[in-house]
C-alpha cells in the first residue's frame, strides 16, 4: 500500500509518501518514498484580519495542486491531508478546505489542538531515544505550540496553548528587530504573555518539572543551527544558557545582520525571535536544562497510527500490467519476455507433481520471466547483475521489500546453471534454513529451463505435454522452424533442475 500524509500547517505544508508493507511473518514494513516541504505561510495576517490571506491561499492551493499530480504519478493508494492552528483559527478555514477539495480532489481535515498534540508525542517517542527522568515534548508552530510532559514511555501531561510564532510576531514583536517605547516593550509583553499562558495550567495540573526538551519543530532547529554557527548539523543538543544569550543577540539585529549570521536559514529570518523567546521562556517555566531538537513530529505520529492499523493481505498486492509497461518502457523484447513467461507457466503448471510448490509462488516466475533481461537497458554485458539492481530499486507499486528481493535475485542467477556448486553457492542470499532458498532455487531451475527454450527469441518451440516418470520428465514440443541452438541451450541450462528433482529432462519433438 502506498500512503501519503499531507500535514498543512500554519507556516509550511509538508508532504510525504510511504510505501507500508509486511514481511513473509506478518510484521508491519515501511519506506519513505517522497518528501516534499514548502513554506506557503499559510497563516500571513490571519491573526489581525482572523480570515485567510488571499496571495498565501493562492500559494497553498498551488502546492496541494502539485501534490495531486504526484499521488497520481506514484499511484498512491490512501491519502491522509490534515490541517491544524490556521485553519482552527481563519473564520473561512472550512470554505478554503472545500476549495481545494474541488480543485485538488484531496479532503483536508481539521484536527483540535489535544489531537495534535497526541499525535506530536507518539511520533516523537516512536523514534527518538527516551530521556531519563522527566522531560518535556515542545512543537513550536506558527499557529500554535504543543506541550507534552513525560516519563518514560508514559504521557503525563499534554496540552495545546495558542502560542505559534507567526501570531506572536504578528501580534507583539511585528518588526525585526522589535521597537520599544516608553510605555511598551514588545519583548517583556511577549514573555508575559506566555507566562500568562502557559503558568497557570501548569500550576493548576501539578506539572513537574522537567530536565530535558525535545523540540519537534522547525524552530528549534533552526535555533540548534543558529547555535552552533553551523547549517548542516540540525539536531544537535544546545543548553538554556546558550539559548537565552542568543535572544540577547539577535533581538537588536536587522533582517540584514540576521542573514550574515553563521547558521542561519534564510526563511526563518522574520521568525526566529519569536520562536528564540518562546523557547527560552518555556525552558525557564519547564526548568529543562538542556534542550534536544528532533524532525520527528505530527506526520510521524499519523504515520504510527496508520502503521498500527494496516493489515496487510497475503495476496500479491503488485500489478502484472505494471511490470510489463515499465518493461517496454525500457526497450525490453516484448515478444521474447511474453515467451519466456508463457513457458514459465507452462513449466510451473505442467510439473506441480515435482517441484511441489504451493500456487502462491507462481506470480513471482511470472514477475522474473517479465523482468529477467531488463538490464539490457544498460548493457547487454552483465545484463543479469543490472536487472537485479533495476528490480531491486524500481519501486513498483505494492511490491514489498522481500518480494522484490526474491524477484530481482532470479533475475540475477537466471543464466547460472551451476549456482549450486561449491565455488557459487556462497552467492545464494538465502541461508539454509531459510525456506526462501528452496523456493527461490526452485522457482530459478523453472526460468532457466523457460528461458533457454527461446534462445534466438523467435518462439520457434511449442511447449504440448510433460510426461513425469518415476526417474525422467519428457517435455513434448512441436515446431515448424529449425530448433537446434533452442535445444542445445535446453541441454545446459536443464540441470539445475535435474540435480535438484534427481529425474533425467528429455526434449522430444513431435508433429
Amino acid at each position: 500500500m502506498r500512503l501519503a500524509i499531507i500535514d498543512l500547517g500554519t507556516n509550511s505544508i509538508r508532504f510525504d509518501i510511504h510505501e507500508v508493507s509486511a514481511n513473509r511473518k506478518g510484521s508491519v514494513l515501511h519506506r519513505r518514498l517522497y518528501r516534499e516541504k514548502a513554506m506557503v505561510r499559510l497563516g500571513q495576517n490571519l491573526f489581525t484580519h482572523g480570515k485567510l490571506d488571499l496571495e498565501s491561499r493562492r500559494r497553498t492551493l498551488e502546492a496541494v495542486q502539485s501534490f495531486a499530480e504526484t499521488l497520481h504519478a506514484l499511484k498512491v493508494d490512501k491519502t491522509i491531508a490534515f490541517g491544524t492552528a490556521a485553519l482552527r483559527a481563519a473564520s473561512d478555514g472550512e470554505a478554503f478546505l472545500h476549495e481545494m477539495r474541488n480543485k485538488t480532489g484531496i479532503q483536508f481535515r481539521i484536527i483540535s489542538g489535544a489531537e495534535e498534540a497526541s499525535l506530536i508525542a507518539k511520533g516523537v517517542l516512536a523514534h527518538e531515544k527516551i530521556p531519563k527522568g522527566t522531560y518535556a515534548l515542545v512543537d513550536i508552530g506558527g499557529g500554535s505550540t504543543e506541550i507534552s510532559i513525560g516519563r518514560g514511555k508514559k504521557i503525563l501531561h499534554s496540552r495545546s496553548f495558542a502560542l505559534g510564532v507567526a501570531k506572536l510576531q504578528e501580534i507583539f514583536l511585528k518588526t525585526q528587530p522589535p521597537v520599544a517605547s516608553k510605555k511598551h516593550h514588545p519583548v517583556v509583553e511577549l514573555r508575559n504573555f506566555i507566562k500568562s499562558a502557559v503558568l497557570p495550567v501548569a500550576v493548576l495540573e501539578h506539572w513537574p518539572k522537567v530536565q530535558t526538551i525535545i523540540g519537534s519543530s522547525g524552530s528549534a532547529i533552526a535555533l540548534s543551527k543558529l547555535i552552533h554557527k553551523d547549517k548542516d548539523v540540525a539536531n544537535r543538543p544546545f543548553d538554556r544558557k546558550s539559548l537565552t544569550k542568543t535572544v540577547k543577540t539577535i533581538q537588536t539585529k536587522t533582517p540584514a545582520e540576521l542573514l550574515s549570521m553563521r547558521g542561519m536559514e534564510p526563511k526563518r529570518v522574520d521568525l526566529i525571535l519569536a520562536g528564540a523567546i518562546l523557547l527560552d521562556e518555556l525552558t525557564h517555566l519547564l526548568g529543562a536544562k538542556t534542550l534536544r531538537p528532533t524532525e520527528f513530529s505530527l506526520r510521524d505520529g499519523i504515520l504510527v497510527d496508520e502503521l498500527n492499523r494496516y493489515r496487510p493481505g497475503k495476496a500479491v498486492a503488485f500489478s502484472m500490467y505494471e511490470l510489463e509497461k515499465r518493461a517496454k518502457a525500457w526497450g525490453i523484447d516484448e515478444r521474447h519476455y511474453s515467451t519466456v513467461r508463457k513457458n514459465a507457466e507452462w513449466f510451473f503448471d505442467q510439473l506441480k507433481p515435482v517441484h511441489r510448490l504451493k500456487p502462491e509462488w507462481r506470480p513471482y516466475l511470472t514477475a522474473a520471466a517479465i523482468l529477467h533481461d531488463v538490464g539490457e537497458a544498460i548493457s547487454h554485458a552483465h545484463h543479469a547483475e543490472h536487472s537485479e539492481y533495476m528490480v531491486r530499486n524500481a519501486n513498483f507499486v505494492g511490491m514489498r521489500p522481500w518480494e522484490s528481493m526474491l524477484i530481482a535475485t532470479l533475475c540475477r542467477f537466471h543464466k547460472e546453471e551451476k549456482i549450486l556448486e561449491k565455488k557459487n553457492e556462497k552467492k545464494i542470499p538465502y541461508p539454509k534454513k531459510d525456506e526462501l532458498r528452496v523456493v527461490f532455487l526452485k522457482l530459478l531451475s523453472l526460468l532457466q529451463m523457460a528461458d533457454a527454450i527461446d534462445r534466438t527469441h523467435k518462439e520457434a518451440l511449442k511447449l504440448k505435454k510433460a510426461v513425469i516418470k518415476k526417474k525422467s520428465i519428457e517435455i513434448r514440443f512441436s515446431s515448424r522452424y529449425p530448433c537446434d541452438l533452442e535445444i542445445l541451450r535446453f541441454e545446459q541450462k536443464k540441470s539445475l533442475f535435474e540435480l535438484l528433482f534427481k529425474r533425467e529432462v528429455v526434449l522430444k519433438k513431435i508433429r
